[in-house]
């Protein structure tokens, strides 16, 4: 790469500063190029990131949160940056697909999934699953109580006599 000479008019307090951060063996035009050289990585670092979409961060802010749902928005905070950082879609379309979903469940059940969804790591929102058995009512109308005076006991053997008990074991 050519290098081309350019020629530099300091004020003394520039030429001062420049003395006081350099070190004995850098010259001024040295100091000079390593600043340009710093100062230019630090630009190509700092690119300007334009946010057309709000939603496509890995943190939501709680404004976005629907009114109706402002009483979760701390589970949906934390989960939209789970998605965000499992690569999932974040866009406003999806947020508003999510809290439809959301406002599809019942407002028990809303928490939990938000929950479930948080320790499992989803990208995605799904309902409850209901337990396949169904539970018992407490109070089944077929319900007996055993009382012991309504059981018909055999005899024992010392309310038959002798002669009666073999009879007895014979029949069996």
């Amino acid at each position: 790469m050519a290098k081309t000479k350019i020629t530099m008019f300091l004020d003394p307090d520039l030429i001062k500063w420049l003395d006081m951060n350099r070190d004995e063996e850098t010259s001024r035009s040295a100091l000079v190029r390593i600043l340009i050289r710093k100062a230019m990585k630090l630009k190509s670092k700092r690119r300007n990131i334009v946010v057309d979409d709000f939603f496509n961060t890995p943190s939501l802010a709680p404004q976005f949160v629907p009114d109706d749902l402002k009483e979760y928005s701390d589970l949906l905070i934390e989960w939209w940056a789970i998605r965000y950082r499992n690569k999932g879609t974040c866009t406003k379309s999806v947020a508003d697909r999510i809290f439809k979903t959301l406002r599809s469940f019942p407002s028990q059940d809303r928490k939990e999934a938000l929950e479930k969804a948080i320790t499992g790591g989803w990208k995605d929102i799904y309902p409850l699953k209901k337990g396949y058995k169904p539970e018992e009512p407490k109070n089944h109308p077929n319900q007996r109580v055993f009382k012991a005076s309504e059981v018909v006991l055999p005899p024992t053997l010392a309310e038959l006599n002798e002669n009666n008990a073999n009879k007895f074991m014979e029949d069996f």
